[in-house]
């Protein structure tokens, strides 16, 4: 789904099929410039070794879609000491 920009970081987009109000258009923002990353995912970076890349192995026999997600988050969160 595109957005056209606005102003600054400002962006206008169509809204979601739930939305009631406002005509079918949301207004946001963009959390960060394009092309960069935050500080605080770092450490969730696929690279060699690192809890994402154990994950992604320990669930790549996984068949279904929406069951590897479910259970690499499940992972991730375990590896990082997470509830």
């Amino acid at each position: 789904m595109a957005a056209v920009k606005v102003f600054g970081q400002a962006y206008v987009r169509k809204g979601p099929p739930w939305a009631k109000k406002g005509g079918g258009v949301a207004l946001g923002r963009l959390g960060f410039p394009p092309g960069t990353l935050p500080k605080h995912l770092t450490p969730y970076l696929f690279k060699k070794g690192g809890i994402p890349a154990q994950c992604a192995r320990e669930t790549a026999d996984l068949a279904g879609r929406a069951e590897r997600v479910f259970k690499m988050n499940a992972c991730v969160a375990r590896l990082k000491g997470r509830k």
